[in-house]
This record gives structure tokens, C-alpha cells and sequence, in this order.
């Protein structure tokens, strides 16, 4: 009977990896069975697996292996991709490193954060798009990373490609399919509903499960020196319905007055917006949809604070708020 090799025992170890892989239809469970098996198929201590947003800049989601529930605590945030993993953003090639330290584009590690030194880091690429990238570190016995090393990386790599481009594909066509309804239903309502109030709180309501946000309203003119709250949906906005906010020290309004669509990512640190009004509303992000037609803007969809971890507003919410709007 031959005897069982190393490289043997790594290739039987992938097989097995891409079988419970592909059974498996989560997509964040999927990237942790990847991250885990690349740290037990190259002998790292520690690996973890960052997925770049969609704006190409950051990291939008980081999951580990080898760093337990209380060191994480300790840690604080994760990171979003600076130092030798802004390198690897920016250039999405393979990076192989006896001393992590010894980089000078390094930034360090936050306190608490464990000693790290040989590092590996592959990309994770399909069709020439970068959708984020491994990371291991602290080889067994202090060993650097191998060839061999990254060429299994690099198999778990595509495989993880492939998952995250396919949820991105699902959410798109989940999020088209969901726009088409809205705007089916709108459009009947166009035709059929003389309540313009009934009307402007179909709008709000669906714009909200549209984007999944807390807060949508829809403004109109009050005179030429105000701004309306015709419909609300959403959080405790109910409360706002009818009153009014004056165009020219508000954000609402100077957004209708220069009938082009805005985003913030933090409405406190806006200087345009009324500090009054997103105190009382408990908003930190924003969304600003002009309503124009022929080329006259005749009303304002504000959006506050997207729902889930991330509150902030993208360019796909930007533009299906300008679709149903």
C-alpha cells in the first residue's frame, strides 16, 4: 500500500472543501468555510478574507479564522482595508512576506491585535474584477509561505469569487424585480388615483421598502420661502406630516432649488443640512431626489438612514429613488 504524502493529504483536504462548498448556500457561512480551509490547508495560524465594496475603495465585510470571540472584542472594529490591505486593493496581485513589520507600507496593528509576521495575500479575481482578497499569516514553525501555498489559496480564491459575484447578481435582480413591481404599481395608481395625498404616501411607502429605509418623505412647495411634508413613511415621521421647513436653511431645500439628487453619509457633519429637523427625525445618513418635470422641480423625496449595518445611501439607491420618484 503506498504511503499517503503531504501534498496528497492537502489535495484530498481541497476535494473535500469544494464539496462542502458547494452544498452550502450562504453566503457568509461559504466565505467562513473558505477562510477556515485556507488556513488548514497552508498552515497559517491566523486568515481572514475580506470582500471589497462595490465602490472598489474599501472593505465592506472581513471574516476571520484563528482570532476568537474575546480577542476580537478586544480589538475593536475591523478593518477597512489600509496598510498591506490597501496594497492588495489597489493592485489585487499576489503578495508573499517574510516579516509583515519589515513593509513599509504597513500601518501596524491596533492594541490587542495579535503578533503577525509572514504574511500571504491573493487576491480573489474573476474576469479581471477584484472582489477581495485572503490573508494569512504566521506559518507553522515560522515558515515563509510557499508556491504552494498560493496556488491553493488561489484555487479557494476563485471559488469565492465566483460565490460573492453570484449574491451580487441575486440582490441585483431581486432589487430590479422589486423596482418594477413599485413602479407598476405607481404607474396604475397614476392612472387610476385623483388623492394626490394618497398618491404621495403610496410613493413614500413603497420608495421605503424599495430602499430599505427608515425614514422617506416627500416634500412640496409651500409658497416660494417653504417646503412641505406632503407624505411620510418610516419610523416616527408620522408626526411631521403637514408641516413645513424653509428652503433656504435646510438641505431639502437647496437640493430642490438646484434640482439635482444628493447623498450624505453623515448628515451632522453636513453644513447644509438643518440640524433641527434630522435631530427630530434621529437621522445620520441622507438621500435628496428632486421630483422634476420638464425640467421644473415641483417637489423633494428625502430618505433617512438605510436599514442593516451600514446606514449609508449608494449610487443604486440614488438612482432607484430617482426611478420611482
Amino acid at each position: 500500500m503506498e504511503a499517503v504524502t503531504p501534498s496528497d493529504s492537502r489535495l484530498r483536504a481541497l476535494l473535500d472543501a469544494t464539496k462542502a462548498i458547494a452544498s452550502d448556500l450562504s453566503l457568509e457561512s461559504l466565505l467562513q468555510r473558505l477562510v477556515t480551509t485556507a488556513a488548514e490547508l497552508t498552515g497559517a495560524r491566523y486568515a481572514a478574507l475580506g470582500v471589497i465594496d462595490r465602490s472598489g475603495r474599501q472593505l465592506e465585510r472581513f471574516l476571520t479564522a484563528g482570532i476568537d470571540d474575546e480577542t476580537h472584542a478586544a480589538i475593536g472594529e475591523l478593518p477597512h482595508g489600509r496598510g498591506i490591505l490597501g496594497v492588495l486593493i489597489d493592485e489585487a496581485t499576489p503578495l508573499r512576506l517574510h516579516d509583515l513589520s519589515d513593509d513599509a507600507r504597513s500601518v501596524g496593528f491596533p492594541p490587542n491585535h495579535p503578533p503577525m509576521h509572514t504574511f500571504l495575500g491573493v487576491p480573489i479575481l474573476l474576469r479581471g474584477v477584484a472582489y477581495g482578497n485572503f490573508y494569512l499569516t504566521e506559518k507553522a514553525g515560522g515558515e515563509d509561505f510557499t508556491d504552494e501555498d498560493q496556488e491553493i489559496v488561489t484555487l479557494l480564491a476563485g471559488q469565492a469569487a465566483v460565490a460573492v459575484e453570484n449574491a451580487r447578481l441575486y440582490e441585483a435582480t431581486t432589487q430590479w424585480s422589486k423596482q418594477l413591481e413599485s413602479l407598476i404599481e405607481v404607474g396604475n395608481a397614476l392612472a387610476t388615483e385623483t388623492d394626490l395625498g394618497r398618491l404621495l404616501d403610496l410613493i413614500a411607502r413603497r420608495l421605503r421598502e424599495l430602499l430599505d429605509a427608515r425614514l422617506v418623505a416627500v416634500m412640496l412647495p409651500a409658497g416660494a420661502a417653504e417646503l412641505r411634508f406632503a407624505a411620510v413613511a418610516g419610523d416616527g415621521g408620522e408626526e411631521f406630516l403637514g408641516r413645513t421647513m424653509p428652503r433656504s436653511s435646510s438641505k431639502s431645500g437647496r437640493v430642490f432649488d438646484r434640482g439635482r439628487s444628493e447623498r450624505s453619509d453623515s448628515v451632522l457633519d453636513d453644513p447644509e443640512v438643518d440640524r433641527d429637523v434630522v435631530r427630530a427625525f434621529g437621522a445620520r445618513t441622507g438621500l435628496w431626489v428632486p421630483l422634476v418635470t420638464r425640467s421644473e422641480t415641483i417637489g423633494l423625496i428625502a430618505v433617512h438612514d438605510k436599514l442593516g449595518a451600514d446606514a449609508r445611501f449608494t449610487d443604486n439607491d440614488q438612482g432607484d429613488a430617482g426611478h420611482l420618484g
